[in-house]
């Protein structure tokens, strides 16, 4: 299952943290004299749309369009039927079917008379709907991704570090008092109860010691065995790597040998990160040799040039 129950905390997310992410994109689009901004989505690439309306989809493409005197406006392909659904968990009162968003967005700049459109990392659309958007009449202005969506601040910091609490609390909960049975068993009980928590997508991996973390395929699970849990919380991912033998790694330590540096915060989560000094929400990965076997431990952190600190 992709997304399960995807709902608004709003004492976690206040509405007034929204509404002032919207007038800081409204005075973005002031400033470049466009009449609108758009932010693309699609199930893998959420966190810029979901930060701008809250909006997360299960399946398929979307764009959130932030006119400057109109409440963001919704242009996707699902169904209708889960439209009274999304005006409950997103700030958005309008929402336009269209099996192609790019067409949608011409019409409505039609509509409305828009002549300039800015658009959030422009040359990073997907290949199609690049070509769909820069053979249209409208004059589109690429705009940084940093200017639309900036470095966490502390509301995304508080969420992923839910998430990462959740994830760290389940998984070593799980394997204090798991008994000798298959990586099968363990992950469905380890998904059992963080999906009843709360969490809307959960990723678990597993290493007999062998190897790196894969799916679970019947091993039996023993002293070498590490588990990766990567849960995602409202919009807000985390990623935890515990092993059985209980070894623990300092992850800000230049002598750790970090396996995998990945940004939870940028506009596709899981994406490998070079910068060690960025903003971020990172997930660390650390691989530590023991008796010719392989374990792994790793953590969710916020990355600065202060350095790191586990959420």
């Amino acid at each position: 299952m992709k997304r399960g129950l995807v709902s608004w905390e709003k004492k976690e997310l206040p509405p007034e943290e929204l509404a002032a992410r919207l007038a800081s994109i409204r005075a973005i689009a002031r400033s470049k004299r466009v009449d609108a901004v758009v932010v693309y989505s699609d199930v893998w690439r959420s966190n810029d749309a979901r930060y701008v309306s809250n909006y997360m989809p299960y399946w398929n493409r979307a764009f959130v369009v932030v006119p400057l005197e109109e409440p963001p406006i919704l242009l996707c392909a699902l169904s209708p039927r889960v439209y009274p659904w999304i005006k409950t968990v997103t700030v958005h009162e309008t929402i336009i079917a269209s099996p192609s968003p790019p067409a949608a967005l011409f019409k409505l700049c039609e509509e409305r008379g828009w002549k300039r459109v800015g658009v959030g990392d422009l040359e990073g659309l997907p290949t199609d709907l690049h070509a769909e958007m820069t053979a249209g009449k409208v004059e589109l202005i690429d705009l940084p991704r940093s200017e639309i969506h900036p470095a966490p601040a502390d509301v995304e910091v508080r969420m992923h570090g839910r998430a990462a609490s959740m994830a760290r609390e389940v998984l070593e909960q799980e394997i204090a008092t798991f008994e000798e049975q298959s990586d099968h068993e363990l992950t469905g009980q380890l998904e059992r109860v963080l999906r009843r928590a709360g969490a809307e997508d959960v990723v678990i991996l597993v290493s007999d010691g062998e190897g790196p973390p894969i799916p679970a395929e019947g091993r039996p699970i023993g002293p070498h065995s590490s588990v990766v849990v990567a849960i995602e919380y409202n919009g807000h991912w985390a990623k935890v790597t515990r092993n059985f033998a209980g070894l623990t790694a300092n992850l800000s330590s230049p002598d750790s040998e970090t396996q995998l540096r990945e940004i939870l915060s940028g506009p596709y989560s899981w994406e490998s990160l070079e910068d060690t000094a960025a903003t971020a929400i990172v997930s660390l990965q650390v691989q530590i040799p023991a008796a010719g076997r392989q374990l792994y431990y790793g953590d969710t952190c916020l990355q600065s040039q202060e350095g790191l600190r586990v959420l």
